[in-house]
């Protein structure tokens, strides 16, 4: 030891005397470090392969020993910080503002989720415990994606300083500020199939797999829970416009029972197909599936339901596929996805025919029945039958009982809207006097101010000079001071001199209040409904959520003293997958965060990534995002699962 050192000693005692060294001494002294490091760590220089294998599992033992340590610790950490939080929040009962949410739909769980519950006690009332990811049932209707994919426990999501209780909302007082609960009837019914079905059983003969189970574990006494703040995000459930048939014999595509249930119906479409006694008429019928509206949500399920045909029952029922199956879908207007750009509109059609499905336009269902749809084509007298077995309705949406009960109690003159809540830009729902009422997403729409019912206080105001008309820089001076207060503004800051000539008919380079008044008109008529879309209700959710945590006192109903800004919506653009493999997105009016890229519509597969991807993303945990990824390789490689169950 002390020969190498001195030696070392020496080489370094020598550099330094000389303040210059070659390569070549560098290179002699390399090995002399080498052996001595080697030396001090207790190895030798030259290891054997068993010394390196053990050196290494004993590198992996520490690294797994650490990592399963600090794995427990978080878990311990996260299960003592819940009940913590849990216990704190048991603490506080009472001592803050409650807010109330019915609710656990895209409108609520971003509200949950953003609220202060350090200032408000947060209480969430729902019949359904879950978080449902609506836009991807069309793919859990066939397999594509299993069902504990798309649904989150509420609990999980929103924490444990939100108290959830699930039970029915049926009635709501808001001059006591209470609310009315109950188990929604008298039977106590499994949570595998709907109370209407025990209630009032379906008129059929048969019909697709079910078992009704009467049991006690269900049970939900009545009672009233009091409120300071309620929000109203109960959604809304399928329109069927009084169609005959529609409750009895077609599937809704709305809630995960639903696609369930068209799952078991096509599995049991495809067996009954098979019994060898079948018609050559009936089997055609048994594999004749119809999908009635063009909107997203059945374009989808059309596609999806290609998509399984194709790749895989084609494999199982060859002779099938090949000669019977047939998939309709009809639309009563002229084109499909009619709140797209007409590009995507025209290439979802020819797609479709590429795709085997056929499209009925400009037709209308006037019925259905157990084994058929009898419709009507526009401007035809004559009613045509069309033999089926599985109907699949996804025509538009009206409102739920709750909704129409606070509609009647608040007044119908006031509440004029039939398809849900009226409420103001903040959100709250028009004839309570407090504004303690809160509504959001599709139970909810958005009363917007028109311009010609203030256009006196308008002119004026813009008419600073107080001669009765207004020049162009006046007139924008209008048009960029108030788009905020009026949205439909909008179509005039893009092209202000454009309408202000169009006023202008005289040429005088001024506008009177009657030429203002007729082009004011024209963006009053500009005025549409927000869509009643997931994209919506969640930045609803989010606004109402951002509100609450910056009111000062809730008591107040001036929000323009707290300096609160009204909602805005921002629209990030639409899109529906077409199927294989292949998807549309439109970009009109996802202003500014796309317009200006200058982005036209998309489709085909490339679109389909994006689709997969956005989707991917919008999944609330890593739970669910993990299972989907496994979903769409599963599929991919070993395809769907046909069995029923």
């Amino acid at each position: 030891m002390f020969s190498r050192s001195t030696l070392l000693l020496q080489q370094l005692t020598r550099k330094n005397a000389h303040r210059n060294i070659s390569f070549k001494q560098l290179n002699e002294i390399k090995p002399i470090l080498t052996r001595n490091l080697a030396w001090f760590s207790g190895q030798s220089a030259k290891q054997t392969f068993g010394g390196r294998l053990k050196r290494r599992l004993k590198n992996l033992l520490i690294v797994t020993v650490v990592g399963v340590g600090t794995f427990y610790s978080y878990r311990g950490y996260r299960r003592y910080k819940w009940y913590s939080e849990m216990s704190d929040s048991d603490k506080t009962i009472g001592t803050k503002p409650r807010i109330v949410v019915l609710g656990t739909g895209w409108g609520a769980v971003p509200l949950l989720k953003h609220l202060d519950t350090q200032k408000y006690e947060v209480i969430c009332v729902s019949p359904r415990n879950y978080f449902l990811m609506t836009p991807l049932l069309p793919s859990v209707s066939v397999g594509t994606v299993e069902t504990r994919t798309v649904i989150e426990s509420i609990r999980s999501l929103v924490g444990p300083r939100v108290k959830f209780v699930e039970a029915t909302c049926i009635n709501v007082d808001p001059k006591a500020k209470t609310i009315t609960c109950n188990n929604n009837g008298e039977q106590n019914v499994s949570r595998g199939d709907d109370v209407k079905t025990i209630v009032a059983p379906p008129s059929r003969e048969s019909g697709a797999s079910s078992r009704i189970i009467k049991d006690s574990a269900r049970t939900r006494p009545q009672f009233d829970m009091k409120y300071d703040i309620l929000v109203v995000a109960v959604g809304s459930e399928n329109n069927t416009f009084n169609t005959p048939g529609v409750e009895e014999h077609a599937h809704f595509l709305k809630e995960l029972l639903d696609a369930r249930r068209i799952r078991s119906a096509i599995s049991d479409a495809f067996e009954s197909a098979m019994t060898p006694t079948q018609t050559i008429a009936e089997r055609k019928r048994l594999l004749h599936f119809v999908v009635v509206g063009g909107g997203p949500t059945g374009v989808e399920f059309a596609a999806e339901l290609a998509d399984l045909v194709r790749e895989d029952l084609q494999h199982y029922f060859p002779r099938l596929v090949s000669s019977d199956v047939k998939i309709t879908l009809i639309e009563a207007l002229d084109h499909v996805l009619s709140m797209m750009d007409k590009k995507i509109s025209d290439y979802t059609e020819r797609h479709f025919r590429r795709e085997n499905i056929d499209v009925l336009m400009n037709t209308f269902v006037k019925e259905v029945k157990q084994r058929e749809v009898i419709i009507q084509l526009k401007g035809s007298e004559e009613r045509i039958s069309i033999p089926c077995s599985v109907v699949v309705w996804a025509t538009g949406i009206k409102a739920r009982p709750l909704t129409n009960r606070i509609r009647e109690i608040i007044g119908s003159t006031i509440q004029t809207n039939r398809m849900g809540l009226l409420t103001d830009r903040y959100l709250r729902v028009k004839g309570v006097e407090d504004g303690s009422i809160f509504a959001l997403g599709d139970c909810a729409t958005i009363a917007q101010p028109k311009l010609v019912d203030q256009i006196q206080l308008l002119f004026e105001e813009a008419d600073t000079q107080h001669r009765g008309s207004l020049d162009l820089n006046q007139f924008q001076t209008l048009v960029e001071k108030k788009v905020t207060e009026f949205p439909q503004l909008e179509i005039f800051s893009k092209s202000i001199e454009k309408a202000f000539a169009e006023a202008d008919k005289e040429k005088s380079g001024y506008v009177t209040l009657t030429a203002l008044r007729a082009i004011l008109e024209k963006a009053d008529q500009k005025i549409r409904a927000l869509p009643a879309t997931a994209q919506v209700a969640s930045q609803e959710g989010r606004y109402v959520a951002h509100l609450l945590n910056q009111v000062t006192d809730i008591q107040s109903t001036d929000f323009k003293q707290q300096n609160l800004k009204p909602f805005q919506y921002k629209h990030m653009g639409a899109l529906a997958y077409v199927g294989g493999d292949s998807a549309v997105l439109d970009f009109t009016g996802s202003k500014p965060v796309f317009d200006l890229f200058n982005l036209q519509p998309l489709s085909g597969r490339s679109a389909a990534y994006l689709w997969k991807s956005f989707y991917f993303t919008e999944m609330f945990t890593g739970r669910t995002k993990t299972l989907l990824a496994f979903d769409w390789v599963r599929t991919h490689i070993f395809g769907r699962d046909i069995s029923r169950y």
